[in-house]
């Protein structure tokens, strides 16, 4: 029989609105003869750095290792929560979702730029604190404009300003109020008015699907504030991007919010503990048995290796992360303007020096010790020794080409450029000092070093 917790922050009470779906989870887990109880993670002790590897206590009494952890904590998972996760995790318990994933995706700022960074579709998005630039808002997002907490739920911390007058009297009412929050502001997306999609992606699979509608013509579509959900199939082009999305995450079980687009559909929200009343009742899927099949059947398979935290760095770095060098646009979007300046000028001073390479003129001066050397070389006096000869003109120019090259290279990741574009433009500029390498001395077109030879004495 496995032995499976599930982390909750609150009493079972049928009146919270997510004590139902937990309740749910422990009578599937019955009929399928698993053990699975409830417990509040702040009631946890841990013990580090004592006798035991394992020392964890619940009330005072100890506890037994589990086979699974399932976090039903969500958007309300604090700090104490995650460390509780973090001990687990170290000790080899299985835990759907991981600490990692579950604190990124509470951040819903952090989840759009995962997203972002891999290519997949979102709508456009400013984070912002107030005051705040109107026209700035005005120039990127237009309006109407969608006002979000960076952690909520159910809908709960969203709000729809319709025009630049909305705009302004909220933003006087949090100046006013001094209030320190950030948020997020994202474009309104005006084919999805009153609709979006919920797709439940586990284990990689997508499970169900349900079109949610608002019954009042707001824009909020959430079932839980009175919206209707009914069954809905995904479009193929849905259903791998919910899958993607659900990758990019690390997300075993996820629900995935996507709106419809003129152009095709854009990730709104992912969750790590998806509310599932609503898609239960518009698609008929026993949710919890669904999960907990999955559950039972990978249970013993090898769990994947976890990635170096050196390479998630790094690609922060490169790709532009919560703490990489994208991040310096985020706030000031007058660096943007001056990266694509400075991009588009290093890249014109690459290829001059790239062109510089292939004309028909010595790159050596033809009376320094190099240049004779290679002349004699030329001549057919190919007994001169031209392992002491150097040219720190030619060095100069070999490293000033590598530095252009580098910095064209990163610059359109900075300034914040597609991901195909930025990877053509900095393969184009890695190029330059191979064929700047591979450029003979007196280029690869024009007259040849004895030609200029005789002219020069001519």
């Amino acid at each position: 029989m496995l032995n499976g917790w599930i982390l909750f922050h609150h009493e079972l009470d049928p009146a919270i609105p997510e004590v139902p779906e937990v309740l749910r989870f422990q009578e599937a887990a019955s009929a399928m003869d698993i053990d699975l109880a409830v417990y509040d993670p702040h009631r946890f002790d841990l013990i580090v750095g004592g006798d035991e590897d394992w020392a964890v206590t619940y009330n005072d009494s100890p506890m037994g290792r589990p086979d699974f952890i399932i976090c039903r904590t969500g958007a309300e998972t604090d700090y104490y929560t995650l460390a509780l996760l973090r001990h687990f995790e170290r000790r080899g318990v299985r835990l759907i979702n991981g600490p990692a994933t579950i604190e990124r995706v509470a951040d819903k700022l952090h989840t759009l730029q995962s997203l972002n960074r891999a290519g997949l579709p979102i709508p456009r998005t400013i984070l912002g604190t107030f005051p705040i630039d109107v026209d700035l808002v005005e120039r990127e997002l237009g309006f109407p404009v969608i006002v979000k907490t960076l952690k909520g739920t159910r809908g709960a911390g969203v709000l729809k300003c319709e025009n630049r007058s909305q705009f302004e009297d909220l933003a006087g009412l949090l100046e006013s109020a001094e209030a320190k929050a950030d948020f997020i502001l994202q474009h309104y997306v005006r084919a999805s008015h009153g609709r979006d999609v919920r797709v439940l992606v586990v284990g990689g699979r997508v499970v169900a699907a349900m079109e949610r509608r608002s019954l009042t013509g707001g824009f909020k579509s959430n079932v839980s504030l009175g919206g209707v959900g009914v069954a809905y199939n995904p479009p193929p082009e849905m259903a791998e991007l919910a899958v993607k999305a659900a990758d990019i995450l690390d997300l075993d079980i996820t629900g995935i919010d996507i709106l419809f687009d003129e152009e095709g559909y854009r990730i709104c929200e992912a969750n790590s503990a998806p509310g599932f009343q609503g898609l239960e009742r518009a698609s008929g899927l026993d949710v919890p048995s669904t999960i907990l099949e999955w559950i039972v059947t990978t249970q013993n398979a090898p769990a994947p290796a976890p990635a170096a935290a050196e390479s998630s760095v790094l690609a922060d770095m490169i790709f532009g992360g919560r703490t990489g060098l994208r991040a310096i646009t985020d706030r000031n979007d007058q660096f943007r303007d001056f990266a694509s300046a400075m991009g588009v000028r290093l890249f014109g001073a690459s290829m001059s020096c790239l062109g510089q390479a292939f004309a028909p003129t010595l790159l050596v001066d033809a009376r320094s010790r190099t240049g004779l050397g290679l002349r004699a070389l030329f001549e057919g006096r190919s007994r001169t020794d031209l392992s002491a000869l150097d040219d720190s003109e030619q060095e100069r120019t070999l490293i000033v080409v590598l530095t252009l090259a580098i910095w064209a290279a990163i610059l359109p990741w900075i300034a914040g450029a597609g991901a195909m574009a930025s990877g053509f433009l900095s393969l184009m500029a890695l190029c330059f000092p191979l064929l700047y390498a591979l450029t003979a001395p007196s280029g690869r077109v024009g007259r040849s070093v004895s030609t200029l030879a005789k002219s020069d004495r001519g």
